[in-house]
Order: structure tokens, then C-alpha cells, then sequence
């Protein structure tokens, strides 16, 4: 018990000071995106903070006020009903605005598609192909290759529609996970009130990708994880190990929130031997238990991309999957400088896999050295390596767009018959507005979320199912911190900020409330 509280001590801590330094930084500075650029380039610019202190007064204010009148208990599902409104409303803006289609990496997919309904496989099988580089990707494509034979090939607006719906269950389940948590409607009513500025998650109702599907089935296994910490019934966890399978196999940055859920499994089994009635073979059983279930989660995603691989050998009539270019690569661009923004895609990892002809194992000596070579500059200069890892980290987590804005601008210029309200939206006024009310959102989020993080510090309480999202954050930060940086990968866990901040709010308005009385 003292090694577990010691190391959610650690976790919380780190947490709260990454917090405090995107806060402030979010105070100091804003990061944009140039419009027409074909690449993801933060630019820092100055913030106008008398405009932002006044519009955070405004949205504190408001808060304050329907806190005195008690709103946020009597009326707690109308919040929710209007942030599902809103959410819903805004989203399907953005759709019939915009006509989005695949972009980029999307694109190239949903070609792939077509070809693999054909029988064509060259992606996969011959050297150069966007599948025999990325096999990785293999799990979206049958995710891809489903999708078209239900709904027909190029129907981009069901595929909208499920992005749409993909994030509308995230915000119900955020808002049940902050009651599983908090146990407290006031709090629920803040998260569903304060989630109306996460315009940098519905913006993404526009991209075509594996990113936003992949939430529907994750924000699932998470909210059953939180009830089998409460509930110990062992079918919410069945319920987590499918979903969390699913989110994998559309997206593999998933596997983060896999570690996170096994290690609360495994973590929870502990309890005080303090408690009344604590028996040594209660925690065995329970750890036992727990082990078994966590074997389960791990080989049912074991299992579904195991079924992929061997799905796709037998239609391409190949005896093993390619290797691709491997995650040594992805390491060693995430520590190389760079002309747009240090560690962030620079095509390193696919430039070396093809200077070494395709060959998996010579590509991971190259990237090998490339790391030892950036690891010892780091050890010899630390003052060098504090500013590259906590720019890297700035870049990615004080970005209050989420590079959503660009991606806007990215999926307009290649769609057909461009409307005067989707230039309205992404290249008027309405990108002004929007990227100021998610730059305020930022600042708001941040501070409350690090009131959070004092109050827990303070008074040594670490419940479980508060534990979870809190590590997979933590998972979050650290590993881009060394992979492939981008604020698009960070926008997976800035929602799963939303109870802890509504429960900071609270405690930032119960403190206020006090004073005055």
C-alpha cells in the first residue's frame, strides 16, 4: 500500500506540474497555424492576456452565478442534454459546411480499399507500398474495408456521421465517468458545461481517420474499467477487453490506455490492511482475479491483431506480414531537431527505411545509432535536453487547437463545391472566434485541472477510478515525449481532462462562495 500511494503521489505531482507549466504558458503565449500550409507548423505568437484574463473572468463568472443559484445540482441532465445539443448541432455544421473527405494518410487508405475489393495488394506485398511501410495500419483497413461493404465505397457521409457519433458518446461517457468518480451532480453539470468549449475535439467531426473512431470503443473500456474498480463485477471487464480489442486494431496509440487500465486492474487489488475486515486471502483472491482478467484484456488485443495479420496473408496469398519501417525510426525522429518544430514528422522514419532497401533490421541498426548519437548529446548537455523535452512538450499540450484549425484548413482545399459558410468557418471570422474561445477554453481547463491536482496532494486521497485517467495521461505525455510529436495525438487524452477540471471549477467556486459568506 505505501509503494502504491507513493507512486500515485509521483504520478499526481508530475501532473500537476505539467499542468501548472502549460497554464502559464497558455497566459504567455498562443500556438497557430499558417493558413495554405501543407504541413503540421505550430507558430508561437504573443498573447493579448488583459483580453484573455477578461474573457476568463467572463466564463469564471458565469460559473459563479449559476453556482449561487444552485443550477448545476437542481439541473444537472439538462447540462448534459445541452452539451450533446450543442455538440451535436456544432458538428453537423462543420459536416454539411465543409463535405469532408480523406486527406493525407486517409486518403491514401481509402484508395486502398478500392484496390483490396479488387484484388489488387501491391500496397502490402511489393517494397514502396504504403502497407508494406506502415502494416500497422492493417487493423484501420478492415476497419475501412467493413465500412465500404456496408455502406458502399466512398459514402465519406457515413463515415461522418459515425465520427459524429463517435464523439457524441464520448461526451456521455465523460459526463457518466465524472459521476462514477465525483459521485457529485454539481460536478457532472460543470463537465457538461465546460465541455462546450472542446471545439478542438469537434472539429475533428472533419477528419477522416482512425484518431476519432478509435475513441468510441476506448472512452467505453475506460468507463467500464471505472465501474468494475467500483462495482467488482467481472462482465464490465469481458466489456473492456472487446472494446479496448477494437480500439487497437483501429488505432494502435490505443495500446497506451490498455497499460493503464492493466496496471489499475492489477493496482486496485491492494487495499489498507488497516481496513476492517482485510483477510490476506481476500487479496490473494482478488489479485488473482485481477491478474487473470488482465491476461484476458491483453490477449484479446493480442488475439485481434494476431486475426488481422493472419486475415490478410491468406487474401494477399503471403506467408507473413511485412515488417515496415520499425518503431526505432519513430523514436529517432521524435529526438531529431527539425525546420518546423523539434521532434515533430519530419519523414525521417520513411526516408531511412527506403536509403536501406526496405530491409526492417537494417533500418532499426541506423535508427539505433541515431539514438544513441541524440541520447548521449542529451547526457553530456542537460540544460540542452531540458529545453528540447519541455519545448517538445509545450508544443504539444499548450496547442489550444489541437492542430484542428489546420486540419480545417487542410480537409477545405480539397473538397468539391466549397460553400461561403465553410469559408466563413475555417478561413473568416468564424476560425477568429473559434480558436479564441478554444485559447480561453485552455487557460480555464488548465488552471482548474491544477487546483485538482493540489486538492488531491493535499489531503493524500487516491482513489482508483480517479487513478485511471490520470495514468493514461501520464502514459500520454511520456511517450510522445519520445515518439512522434503532435498536438493531434495529445487532443486523445485533453478530453479525458474534462472531470478533473469540472471538480477543480468546483472547488475554485465553493472556495469563492465561502470567502463571501
Amino acid at each position: 500500500m505505501k509503494v502504491k500511494s507513493v507512486f500515485y503521489k509521483i504520478i499526481v505531482a508530475l501532473l500537476a506540474i505539467a499542468a501548472c507549466a502549460v497554464f502559464v504558458t497558455s497566459l504567455l503565449t498562443t500556438i497557430y497555424y499558417d493558413m495554405h500550409e501543407d504541413v503540421d507548423f505550430p507558430h508561437y505568437g504573443r498573447e493579448n492576456i488583459p483580453l484573455l484574463l477578461l474573457c476568463m473572468a467572463v466564463v469564471f463568472g458565469v460559473f459563479f452565478i449559476l453556482h449561487r443559484k444552485d443550477a448545476f445540482t437542481k439541473w444537472s441532465k439538462g447540462f448534459l442534454i445541452l452539451a450533446l445539443i450543442f455538440c451535436t448541432a456544432y458538428c453537423l455544421t462543420l459536416i454539411l459546411a465543409i463535405k469532408p473527405i480523406p486527406v493525407t494518410d486517409a486518403m491514401t487508405l481509402d484508395k486502398i480499399f478500392a484496390e483490396f475489393a479488387s484484388g489488387d495488394y501491391s500496397n502490402l506485398t511489393e517494397k514502396g507500398g504504403y502497407l508494406f511501410t506502415w502494416p500497422f495500419q492493417l487493423g484501420y483497413v478492415l476497419f475501412g474495408e467493413t465500412m465500404d461493404s456496408i455502406f458502399g465505397h466512398a459514402n465519406y457521409m457515413v463515415w461522418d456521421m459515425l465520427l459524429l457519433l463517435s464523439i457524441l458518446v464520448t461526451v456521455f461517457l465523460l459526463y457518466k465517468m465524472t459521476w462514477e468518480i465525483f459521485e457529485d451532480k454539481a460536478v457532472c453539470s460543470i463537465m457538461a458545461l465546460l465541455s462546450l468549449g472542446m471545439l478542438f475535439f469537434y472539429n475533428y467531426s472533419t477528419y477522416v481517420y482512425g484518431d476519432v473512431y478509435s475513441l468510441l470503443p476506448q472512452s467505453i473500456a475506460l468507463y467500464t474499467t471505472i465501474l468494475f474498480v467500483k462495482r467488482k463485477r467481472v462482465v464490465y471487464a469481458v466489456i473492456t477487453s472487446i472494446c479496448m480489442g477494437l480500439s487497437v486494431i483501429i488505432k494502435t496509440n490505443s495500446e497506451i490506455t490498455l497499460i493503464a487500465i492493466v496496471m489499475i486492474m492489477i493496482l486496485s487489488a491492494w487495499k489498507d490492511k488497516s481496513t476492517e475486515g482485510y483477510y490476506a486471502y481476500e487479496f490473494a483472491h482478488r489479485l488473482v482475479v485481477r491478474i487473470l482478467l488482465s491476461v484476458l484484456m491483453i490477449g484479446v488485443v493480442m488475439l485481434g491483431k494476431w486475426a488481422v495479420n493472419a486475415y490478410y496473408c491468406e487474401r494477399a496469398g503471403i506467408e507473413a506480414i511485412p515488417s515496415g519501417s520499425p518503431s526505432a525510426s519513430h523514436i529517432a525522429m521524435g529526438l531529431q531537431e527539425s525546420e518546423l518544430e523539434d521532434g515533430w514528422y519530419t519523414g525521417y522514419n520513411y526516408k531511412i527505411f527506403i536509403e536501406n532497401d526496405y530491409d526492417t533490421e537494417k533500418t532499426k541498426a541506423v535508427a539505433m545509432e541515431e539514438i544513441r548519437s541524440r541520447v548521449d548529446t542529451f547526457v553530456h548537455h542537460p540544460r540542452y535536453a531540458f529545453k528540447f523535452f519541455g519545448r517538445k512538450f509545450l508544443t504539444q499540450w499548450a496547442d489550444p487547437v489541437c492542430i484542428s484549425t489546420h486540419n480545417l484548413d487542410f480537409v477545405s482545399r480539397h473538397v468539391e463545391n466549397p460553400t461561403d459558410l465553410m469559408y466563413y468557418i475555417v478561413f473568416g471570422d468564424g476560425n477568429i472566434i473559434t480558436s479564441q474561445i478554444m485559447n480561453v477554453f485552455m487557460s480555464v481547463c488548465y488552471l482548474c485541472v491544477f487546483i485538482y491536482l493540489l486538492t488531491r496532494i493535499r489531503k493524500g486521497e487516491f482513489p482508483e477510478q480517479e487513478m485511471l485517467l490520470l495514468i493514461m495521461i501520464f502514459g500520454g505525455i511520456i511517450f510522445h515525449e519520445f515518439w512522434e510529436g503532435s498536438s493531434r495525438y495529445t487532443m486523445r487524452y485533453y478530453v479525458y481532462w474534462m472531470p478533473f477540471a469540472a471538480y477543480g471549477m468546483k472547488s475554485i467556486l465553493d472556495r469563492i462562495s465561502l470567502r463571501r459568506r
